[in-house]
């Protein structure tokens, strides 16, 4: 490849990762780091680490994270890990795996707060009542507590009312609902199988029967949807209960996929745009205020359990099952993978996270999220924020990308999907340039710009796997 067209194929390559897909923090950042460890070893660390590390025995909320990679029908906009369910059997078996992993971890997560558990997928609402309550056992048998929230996604086709019963009586708090869209030519497009109906039914069943916050999943820029239709998707889904709405962007289709009939690119990304701007209005409108990076929530008091964990790092998180991830900030980062032996998803990859790590990490997602406070910083970690940043914060300042007042650092515009160059900016500079060093190190021999975003793989592959070798092309990032 001659210079010019490598040229060429990095502009590519940048215009995909700034347009395309929100940053996904916690898996490409220090997964790219990440080296096989078994769960015994990874037990050892944390240990260890509760016992050496101030910051990190801080930390006593526990999160448990169970995994549910199998579907019924694969839905093409999903980049989640799944799978096709084969059999009962399977689902059995997996999750006899997931609950010798808790029994494996417990030792060393004594003394925490597990009283969040999370079920997320994948699609968990296969799970029949006997295998939720097994699930559900196991949990209580190796993290005992007197009363637990239970946050569980489902998918309409295979939710049921005698599945919400038993998770009401167990300790349901959020059910969280993938709608994405309740227009069924869209629905036919991206082979989501679902029926209005059901979904409407499902959602004011859900607020009827008294379950705390019910979320409603939507997508904008999906083939075939108009912004008149998700608007009204919106106002369905609130008026039937939805007291907490996310609007992703569309983006995981192959990049020849993603363009409707004379449509290029460019027109694309503004109709998607279009609708996420024109979505928050409604929201807005109809009371609800934005809430982190994507959720609009009508009550601010809801927690979200995915902005408590890696966002403001007020919990540690232990994942079950295949392809979860698990954290313990200032202590080590986690994924399992499929072993191929036993059913037992024993594979695991993991790496440490140092605390300089995890201040950069905070203080990312404080700016464009709440505001970074200084005193709040300092309380945190007992380090100061000039201390930890290094001057990194009056660069940022200097470039107009971050604003400070009273103590208090902003991103300087409000946070939609346009700012990912930005974002990445950030994370350049408050990161630091040694750990950056180590993710160019490891990428360096593997990524081609050239082909990534190619030949029938999805944009968010390619982003998920090396967005972070943009951050050494200097195209202005």
């Amino acid at each position: 490849m001659n210079h010019n067209s490598s040229d060429s194929e990095k502009k590519n390559f940048l215009f995909f990762l700034n347009k395309v897909h929100p940053p996904s923090i916690e898996d490409p950042v220090i997964g790219a780091l990440t080296r096989p460890a078994r769960w015994s070893s990874l037990a050892g660390l944390l240990q260890k680490a509760r016992r050496t590390s101030s910051f990190v025995s801080s930390i006593k909320k526990l999160q448990l994270y169970v995994h549910v990679p199998f579907c019924e029908r694969l839905c093409k906009f999903c980049h989640c890990a799944r799978g096709l369910l084969k059999s009962k059997r399977d689902l059995d078996l997996y999750i006899h795996a997931v609950a010798r992993q808790m029994e494996r971890q417990s030792k060393a997560c004594e003394g925490m707060d597990a009283s969040h558990i999370c079920f997320g997928g994948g699609t968990p609402s296969l799970l029949d009542e006997k295998q939720i309550t097994f699930l559900l056992d196991a949990a209580d048998a190796a993290y005992p507590v007197q009363r637990r929230k239970i946050f569980f996604e489902t998918h309409p086709s295979s939710w049921t009312r005698s599945k919400l019963d038993l998770l009401l009586d167990r300790g349901l708090y959020r059910l969280s609902m993938g709608v994405e869209s309740l227009e069924a030519c869209v629905l036919k497009q991206v082979a989501r199988s679902q029926t209005r109906q059901k979904v409407l039914s499902s959602l004011y069943v859900a607020r009827a029967a008294g379950v705390p916050y019910v979320n409603v999943d939507l997508m904008s820029g999906l083939p075939g949807q108009s912004i008149q239709g998700l608007l009204e998707d919106i106002k369905k889904v609130v008026q039937e209960g939805a007291n907490i709405v996310h609007v992703h962007p569309f983006s995981s289709l192959p990049v020849n996929e993603l363009c409707g009939p004379q449509e290029t690119f460019v027109d694309f990304f503004k109709r998607r745009s279009d609708m996420m701007h024109e979505a928050a209005k409604v929201l807005k409108a109809s009371g609800f205020k934005r809430k982190g990076l994507g959720a609009y929530a009508l009550n601010q008091a809801g927690e979200d359990h995915q902005e408590e964990a890696y966002t403001r790092l007020e919990s540690a998180v232990l994942g079950f099952g295949a392809y979860s991830i698990g954290q313990f900030p200032g202590a080590l980062f986690y994924r399992t993978k499929p072993s191929g032996q036993d059913n037992g998803f024993n594979s695991l990859e993991a790496c440490p996270q140092d605390l300089s790590f995890v201040m950069a990490r905070y203080a990312i997602m404080a700016i464009i999220t709440d505001g970074l406070d200084e005193k709040v910083f300092l309380n945190r970690f007992g380090v100061s924020l000039k201390q930890a940043c290094k001057g990194g914060l009056n660069y940022l300042k200097s470039l107009g990308l971050v604003g400070s007042f009273k103590g208090v650092w902003k991103f300087s515009a409000s946070w939609e999907i346009e700012h990912l160059r930005e974002y990445i900016a950030l994370s350049r500079v408050l990161y630091g340039e040694d750990f950056l060093l180590k993710l160019q190190k490891r990428y360096a021999k593997q990524y081609n710009p050239g082909t990534d975003y190619r030949k029938g793989k999805t944009l968010l592959h390619s982003f998920s796997n090396h967005w972070l070798m943009a951050l050494y092309y200097q195209m202005g990032v």
